[in-house]
Formats: C-alpha cells, sequence, structure tokens
C-alpha cells in the first residue's frame, strides 16, 4: 500500500501538481479567518440628559447601557469625553447640562479630536425647544452639528435618539423635531455616512424626575434603546474592526 501511494505521489508531482501544506481540498468552502470583537470608543454626547441629571447616582443611561454591554461578546466599548460623573469604571462623556445644540457645535471639533470616538450617542435639543429664541429650526441647527461631527470623524457611527416625546408641556414641538431629525438619515446613508435615527421611549410619568429629566426608570429605557441601536449596528456591518478607522479633523 505505500510503495502504491509513494507512487501516485510522485506521478503527481512529475504532471506540476504542487502540495501546499494546510491548503483545503479542492471545492471545500474557505476556513474564516477568526476576528476580534470591535471594540469601540464610544462618545455619549449631549446635555443635562448626558450627564444624567435626574437619576439618584448621576450614571443616567449611561450605567445600564454600560451593563447591557457587558453582558454580550459580540463587541467591546469604552466611554470617552472630557466629563465625568458617576459611580462606575466608565463615567465619562460629553455631556453640558444646560447647552444647546449651537454649544455643542461650538466645542466639538475639539472633542471629536481629543477623544476620538468611533460611535457617538447624540441626545440634544430639548433646551432649544424648552428655552430657545429659535425653535421653528432646531433641527436645522441639529442637521448642521451631525454635519459637523461627520466632517471631523468621517468614519464614525452617529447614533441620534430622538427627544422623549411625553416630555411635559412640549409635546406638539417634540414631535415635529423628531420627524425632521429621522428624515435626515436617508441623505446621510446616501453621502455613505452611517447615521442610525433611535426611537425615544415614551416615558410614563412616573418613570420623570422632573418636567425634561428621566429618572432611573426612564434612564434605564434609554439604555435599552441605545444599546439597541449599537447592536444593530454592529451586526450590519458599521462597526467593525475590518472597517477603516476615523480620521480626526486637523487643527
Amino acid at each position: 500500500m505505500k510503495r502504491i501511494i509513494s507512487t501516485l505521489l510522485a506521478a503527481a508531482l512529475c504532471a506540476g501538481a504542487t502540495l501546499v501544506a494546510g491548503a483545503s481540498p479542492a471545492g471545500a468552502a474557505p476556513v474564516a479567518a477568526r476576528t476580534d470583537p470591535p471594540a469601540l470608543r464610544v462618545m455619549p454626547l449631549g446635555d443635562s440628559i448626558t450627564v444624567g441629571v435626574g437619576s439618584t447616582d448621576s450614571n443616567g443611561y449611561r450605567l445600564p447601557l454600560w451593563n447591557l454591554i457587558t453582558q454580550q461578546s459580540d463587541f467591546t466599548a469604552s466611554f470617552v469625553g472630557s466629563q465625568r460623573d458617576g459611580n462606575f469604571e466608565q463615567p465619562w462623556h460629553e455631556g453640558h447640562s444646560g447647552w444647546m445644540i449651537d454649544d455643542l457645535r461650538a466645542n466639538a471639533d475639539d472633542w471629536l479630536a481629543d477623544s476620538e470616538p468611533d460611535v457617538i450617542l447624540l441626545h440634544i435639543g430639548i433646551n432649544d425647544l424648552d428655552r430657545g429664541d429659535d425653535k421653528p429650526h432646531a433641527a436645522d441647527r441639529l442637521a448642521a452639528l451631525i454635519d459637523q461631527i461627520f466632517d471631523d470623524r468621517p468614519g464614525a457611527t452617529v447614533a441620534v435618539m430622538g427627544l422623549i416625546p411625553t416630555t411635559g408641556g412640549l409635546q406638539d414641538l417634540v414631535k415635529q423635531f423628531n420627524q425632521q431629525a429621522q428624515d435626515l438619515v436617508p441623505g446621510e446613508l446616501q453621502l455613505g455616512r452611517h447615521l442610525n435615527y433611535v426611537d425615544p421611549p415614551a416615558l410614563t410619568a412616573a418613570e420623570f424626575y422632573d418636567r425634561l429629566h428621566p429618572d432611573d426608570l426612564g434612564y434605564a429605557r434609554m439604555a435599552n434603546s441605545f444599546f439597541g441601536a449599537l447592536d444593530n449596528d454592529v451586526k450590519a456591518g458599521w462597526l467593525s474592526t475590518d472597517s477603516p478607522k476615523a480620521t480626526a479633523k486637523a487643527h
């Protein structure tokens, strides 16, 4: 038997066949290379709701979101930003109490260059609608902020959550703002940008700390919404270790 195998092998070599160690047999499906889960730099960006005002521990939605992230293995994350609030291991964010959309625009270039996020969790606009001088054009300012983020971080993903639709006394304004925010998505996708609109939870009265801010239960529901968006974006291939890295704009 050994002589027969040796004879066949010699014949194959004489015929010009090449044997490669570890090569798959003809017709066999290639073995997929192992890839590590994406390790994402996530920037929570917004106003006092991003800070966590109204939560008992100043963690807001960030702690329950962090818990959801650590309970799965499709991706890992670290929160980034110049601000730090809360009592868990990833307290960083870029939330600023009382700020409006244009306040973020005035500082976004520096924040994005310093933190280099892969993902921006954006929730902003309620102060514009509550006490702004130009409420009808708040969504236009949001669009300008989103374009600025993509100019600075062209490979990043932006998950913009609409404003809470049951926020006291501002329901009509919020409904219009959210629809305009959602309408931004197709145009950004056509430009090759990764913009995701996240439906905000319609909180009950028992899930508000005051007329504008959620309590712990409300923040947990916001975390669920943001996590669903992150999970879907990873599975869609938007947030992959194989994707080109975003590059901050030079200053």
